[in-house]
């Protein structure tokens, strides 16, 4: 008998793409499920609690500048100096007097943000806060400071707010799609390595190849499959009688030999072992074979019953359709 060494045993992958073909809808179920939790969590991640939200609210404001001597007073207007004019008491004052009393000026200066974006007299205002009605009544009372900045100022004609609007909810970009794929190619992914994986540790006994792994024995043929293959068992097990005396002994997975029938098999000339289709692993095959040559039972061969004769078609190959239209399976008991 051979030593058992599944490192050394290689890998079919015909009989590899054949079991995987069998089991895609695992995969595929996997994905479908993964890409439906990459949604989820994504959800479960970007909806932000209420406390935590935040609003905006903009307003376009025009500034009319007033000529001094050099006709320079424009430039001293830039987005930084603006961006630091909100917070500075003669804005921030009169922004507070328009304001109740529950507005802090800490809390309107952190919220407030003054740019010039790209035309020197278009002031854009952006109030960000946590508060959708906070939010709305500080751009009022800041725009309101502003035309009242634009009456009193000497750099200004005049101040007007243009445009305005309402507070609305700040969304991020959605990665819905992305964590949707990111979900589904992970979790194809790791079910395919877990089928590796399930499948390099499965000795179970499916074709001819996988008794090499366990002894030299010869392959009889395969029993309880379609006529031709059976065809085939029979006339290699009529083969073997005509030489010496043989006894088929037939055993499931975890079954031990009856006690009455060791004799028999002791007394016969050789034995044709016929092991179940992927339901016998190979280290109990070993075991057998063992327990035969511990009782001095030459073992002749080896055959597989009740394989499954799509498998078989698949894995060996098919004939042309002929015969009638029905397909014949070549070359099956060459191994």
């Amino acid at each position: 008998m051979r030593e058992i060494r599944y490192a050394d045993a290689g890998m079919d992958m015909k009989k590899l793409v054949l079991c995987f073909a069998q089991k895609l809808w695992i995969a595929v179920a996997a994905a479908l499920a993964g890409a439906v939790a990459g949604g989820l969590v994504y959800l479960a991640v970007s909806v932000v609690p209420e406390a935590e939200r935040q609003y905006q609210a903009m307003a376009k404001v025009y500034l009319d500048f007033a000529a001094d001597e050099t006709g320079e007073v424009y430039q001293e207007y830039n987005g930084y100096t603006w961006n630091d004019l909100m917070a500075t008491d003669p804005i921030l004052d009169v922004t507070m007097q328009y304001l109740p009393e529950d507005y802090t000026r800490e809390e309107v200066a952190a919220a407030t943000r003054a740019e010039i974006l790209s035309d020197l007299r278009l002031l854009t205002i952006t109030i960000t806060t946590h508060d959708i009605d906070r939010c709305n009544a500080i751009l009022e009372a800041t725009g309101r400071s502003l035309v009242d900045r634009g009456n009193t100022a000497k750099e200004f004609r005049q101040i007007t707010v243009i445009q305005k609007t309402e507070a609305a909810l700040v969304t991020a970009d959605s990665r819905m799609a992305q964590a949707v794929m990111i979900g589904l190619v992970l979790a194809a992914a790791l079910t395919l390595l877990g089928m590796m994986f399930v499948y390099v540790l499965d000795d179970r006994i499916m074709v001819a190849a996988d008794l090499r792994q366990v002894t030299d024995v010869p392959f009889v043929g395969y029993t309880g499959v379609c006529e031709r293959l059976q065809k085939d068992y029979e006339a290699n097990l009529a083969y073997l009688r005509k030489k010496r005396k043989i006894v088929v002994l037939s055993v499931q997975q975890g079954e031990s030999v009856a006690e009455g029938k060791w004799q028999e098999l002791c007394e016969a000339e050789g034995v044709v072992l016929e092991v179940p289709y992927r339901k016998m692993h190979a280290v109990y095959l070993g075991y057998l074979i063992e327990m035969l040559a511990v009782r001095e039972c030459p073992l002749a061969g080896i055959a597989i019953a009740g394989a499954q004769e799509r498998f078989l078609h698949r894995y060996y190959g098919r004939e042309s359709r002929a015969n009638g239209g029905k397909d014949t399976t070549s070359d099956i008991s060459s191994e």
